[in-house]
């Protein structure tokens, strides 16, 4: 990962850790039991979140698993992390700093390694997937879960558009035919798959990104956002509800195993 894009994202996530992590959250409690249950964990997993940001994922974990770890980039969210951790009194968790491009650990060290809404944020998603695959035993598994950006063209780019202008730590959301590309290369395959239709608030989507309405990418976002009402031009599908805008992330859920050759 280049020094740039590490500065950009510790910058975003640091700014926004309270808004992450408590007053705009973006999955509901039984959204976030879907995805543990979607993992199917063992209780003799351990288990690793990758990007984890404050750990909500990894403490849903803690209790299906032997132990569960996270890591992530950000100081912040590791901080909030594991205040959440102590709050819940949850034992057989940690976390740890450092990037997803190197892990830190040693290869086939983990059951199952999981990366929730963050693949969008990394300059080499093969890369990152890749060392995902290195932590994880042979019979282990991945559970990938992010949104997913249109096919067509002209939706794809203004998807990514708008996303770069209201987190500028976006570097692209993944078509998925792509994402079955490099699954394919890494030699994945897929166990279970779930596509998802997450309806969101625009207005609490600015604010966990950091954005008052008065911010100048607010307003830019916010245009952009309304221009692509019309023909649904950027694939959110986006409706009008009083002052807020209803907006749809298609989300894909993923539990993969390593190919058998």
């Amino acid at each position: 990962m280049s020094k740039k894009h590490k500065e950009a994202i510790q910058k975003q996530f640091s700014k926004t850790v309270e808004a992450f992590s408590k007053t705009a959250v973006r999955d509901t409690p039984e959204i976030q039991a879907e995805k543990v249950a979607f993992a199917r964990p063992q209780p003799t997993d351990l288990s690793l979140d990758v990007a984890c940001g404050p750990g909500e994922l990894v403490l849903g974990m803690a209790p299906r698993v032997r132990f569960a770890r996270g890591i992530d980039l950000t100081r912040e969210m590791i901080r909030q992390a594991r205040e959440f951790q102590r709050e819940r009194q949850i034992a057989n968790a940690g976390f740890d700093l450092g990037e997803v491009e190197a892990l830190p650990y040693c290869d086939a060290a983990f059951d199952l390694v999981s990366c929730q809404c963050s693949i969008h944020h990394f300059e080499k998603p093969r890369v990152a997937l890749q060392e995902m695959r290195r932590v994880m035993k042979p019979e282990g598994r991945m559970m990938v879960i992010d949104t997913l950006a249109p096919e067509i063209d002209s939706k794809f780019e203004l998807h990514n558009r708008i996303e770069r202008i209201r987190d500028q730590s976006h570097t692209e959301s993944l078509r998925l035919t792509t994402f079955l590309q490099i699954f394919d290369e890494l030699g994945l395959e897929i166990v279970r798959q779930s596509l998802k239709r997450r309806e969101r608030s625009f207005n609490n989507w600015m604010v966990r990104a950091g954005l008052e309405y008065k911010h100048k990418r607010y307003a830019e976002t916010r245009t952009l956002m309304e221009s692509a009402i019309a023909g649904d031009s950027a694939g959110f599908a986006p409706r009008t509800q009083g002052d807020d805008i209803i907006i749809t992330h298609h989300e894909a859920m993923f539990l993969l195993s390593r190919r058998q050759e």
